[in-house]
């Protein structure tokens, strides 16, 4: 069996899958909650009405603007943040269904080399990230019709997205590193654990001067989230990350070439 006949049958898993549909409703969520805090900044007198205020003076202290700009802002955050957790737990499921179900001993008996289903299942992994990530920019305008924000430029929707997939793509380079605990903790649990204590430790690190060399705060910084990106850190903290991937995929193959299929 080659390299792509895994790959089919990793995404021919997916065809029944309920968590496909339960990540697309994830995003749908995403783009109504958008729709809600720039509606309470466009129509403060409405919200006012509703008891909203102190939401509004919330989002306008945060410096968030009913525009395409303060949309594409908001979007951009949702992606990167929202995104962090969404694909880990993708990346969780792709490799700790096989031990949830009881499959691994079966997977990893088979005449395959083990480095091909580790690579199969991150292909996977990122198709459904990029799917994903290319709706929630579909959101994005659509969410724009329905606030009445005009017609944004054609400048402003590229550079918007632009931004928008480089914070997809920096998301993308953590992921290994979750489907190493997967596969090393055999379940869904301990990455789910781990997910949680990174997203602590990369809040906790983003204001210290220590936050360049954090790859779960780096993501932040280099997706100009946390303001204009720093040009003296941008080659630094890209090894970082460029490391945490190969560090992720080299040791989640070492493991899955290395385990007993008796498990």
């Amino acid at each position: 069996m080659n390299f792509f006949a895994v790959l089919q049958t990793e995404a021919l898993k997916l065809r029944r899958s309920k968590i496909t549909w339960i990540s697309l409703v994830f995003y749908v969520f995403f783009a109504l909650m958008a729709y809600f805090v720039l509606w309470i900044i466009k129509n403060p007198e409405l919200a006012r009405g509703l008891g909203l205020v102190g939401q509004k003076v919330n989002f306008v202290s945060s410096g968030l603007v009913a525009d395409w700009r303060g949309l594409y802002t908001f979007f951009a955050e949702l992606c990167v943040m929202g995104g962090m957790i969404l694909y880990s737990i993708i990346v969780i499921y792709l490799f700790g269904r096989e031990y949830a179900e009881g499959t691994a001993k079966n997977m990893l008996a088979l005449p395959v080399r083990r480095s091909y289903f580790v690579l199969a299942k991150t292909c996977v992994g990122l198709a459904w990230y990029a799917l994903l990530t290319f709706f929630l920019l579909a959101e994005a305008l659509l969410v724009g019709a329905a606030l009445g924000l005009g017609a944004p430029s054609w400048e402003l929707v590229v550079g918007e997205s632009a931004d928008i997939l480089v914070g997809a793509l920096l998301v993308c380079t953590l992921q290994p590193l979750v489907a190493w605990v997967t596969v090393a903790s055999g379940g869904y649990l301990a990455p789910f654990g781990y997910t949680i204590a990174t997203l602590i430790v990369g809040n906790l690190m983003i204001r210290t001067d220590w936050a360049r060399w954090c790859p779960w705060s780096i993501v932040a910084l280099l997706s100009g989230l946390m303001g204009p990106r720093d040009e003296t850190v941008l080659l630094g903290s890209t090894l970082v990350l460029a490391a945490t991937f190969v560090i992720g995929m080299g040791g989640t193959i070492l493991r899955q070439s290395r385990a007993d299929n008796c498990q």
